[in-house]
């Protein structure tokens, strides 16, 4: 029973690999919408600077709370 489980998902991961088609979800190549392509650099950008953020707000708090 397992194994079958096993192949099966197997056989779907290798499926969804050879369909062109799923490359249009691809968020980082930014082709697959143009309408889409701000959403995806804001979105990119935000996520980069949360944990510089964070980790700031953090020292900050340390700082502050220490002095």
């Amino acid at each position: 029973m397992r194994v079958a489980k096993s192949i099966s998902i197997f056989l779907a991961a290798i499926l969804a690999c050879l369909n062109p088609a799923a490359s249009l979800a691809c968020s980082a190549c930014m082709a697959g919408d143009p309408k889409t392509a701000g959403t995806y650099l804001s979105m990119t950008l935000m996520m980069s600077a949360l944990p510089l953020v964070l980790v700031g707000g953090l020292g900050y708090w340390l700082w502050r709370r220490h002095s």
